[in-house]
C-alpha cells in the first residue's frame, strides 16, 4: 500500500536517527521543557537512553516508541490530518478503528529504526514563532555517511509542554506525504476509507504491531 517508498524510507531512517540523537525519552521529562528548543532536545535525551542499544528487544523498543509517541506527539491530530477530506466520510467506528491504526502504523514504520543508528549528531538551528500557540523548530542532521538533512518540527504550546503536529525533512512535510499516499489507497478501494482501513490491518499484522 506505500507509495512514494523511496522518499519514506529516506524519510524513516532521519525521523529515527533524529530522535536517537536528539539531546532523554517518555513523556514526563519533556512535559517539563520551558521553550520548544528545549522540548526538542529533551525528546532527543529521552530516545537516546529508551529505544537505542542492541540489547532492546523488538517488543521493547516498539512499547517504548509508542509512549513517546503518544506522549510528545498529538498523533489523533496528525491522524485526522493525514485522513483529509476522507475523515468525515468515515463512520464514527471507522475513525476509532483507523486512529488505532494509524498509531499501530507510526509504530511499526519508525520503532525499530532506533536499532540501526549510532554517530549522528544533532543541532538546534533556530525556533520560528508560528503564532497561536505554534512553533517550529528547525533542527539539523549529520549522520556519518555525510547523509545530511534539515528537519522542521511543527508544534503547538499545549499549556505546560508542546505537542509535535507535523515533521518537515528538507521542506517536505510528512503529514502530506502519508495524506497522498492514504488517499490513493482510498481512492483505489472505490472511495472507501474501508479500503485503507483493510490495508492498516494487514500492514499492522505484518509489522506484528496490531
Amino acid at each position: 500500500m506505500i507509495g512514494r517508498r523511496a522518499f519514506l524510507a529516506g524519510s524513516a531512517a532521519f525521523i529515527a536517527a533524529a530522535l536517537a540523537v536528539m539531546p532523554g525519552l517518555v513523556g514526563p521529562a519533556a512535559a517539563v521543557a520551558a521553550d520548544p528548543s528545549e522540548f526538542i532536545r529533551t525528546l532527543g535525551d529521552q530516545a537516546l537512553a529508551q529505544l537505542v542499544g542492541s540489547d532492546i528487544t523488538k517488543t521493547e523498543r516498539a512499547d517504548r516508541f509508542r509512549k513517546l509517541l503518544v506522549a510528545n506527539f498529538d498523533v489523533p491530530a496528525i491522524g485526522k490530518t493525514v485522513l483529509g477530506r476522507y475523515w468525515k466520510a468515515a463512520s464514527p467506528d471507522e475513525q476509532q478503528e483507523y486512529l488505532k491504526l494509524f498509531e499501530d502504523f507510526l509504530v511499526g514504520n519508525y520503532a525499530q529504526r532506533f536499532g540501526q543508528y549510532a554517530g549522528e549528531t544533532f543541532t538546534v538551528a533556530n525556533v520560528r514563532d508560528e503564532g497561536e500557540g505554534m512553533h517550529t523548530v528547525q533542527t539539523l542532521i549529520a549522520r556519518p555517511n555525510g547523509q545530511n538533512a534539515r528537519l522542521d518540527w511543527l508544534m503547538r504550546d499545549d499549556g505546560d509542554s508542546y505537542k509535535i503536529l507535523d515533521l518537515k525533512i528538507e521542506g517536505i512535510s510528512m503529514s502530506e506525504t502519508h495524506r497522498s499516499e492514504f488517499a490513493s489507497v482510498i481512492q483505489n478501494s472505490g472511495g472507501k476509507v474501508a479500503g485503507l482501513i483493510d490495508a492498516l490491518r494487514k500492514k499492522a499484522a505484518q509489522l506484528g504491531t496490531g
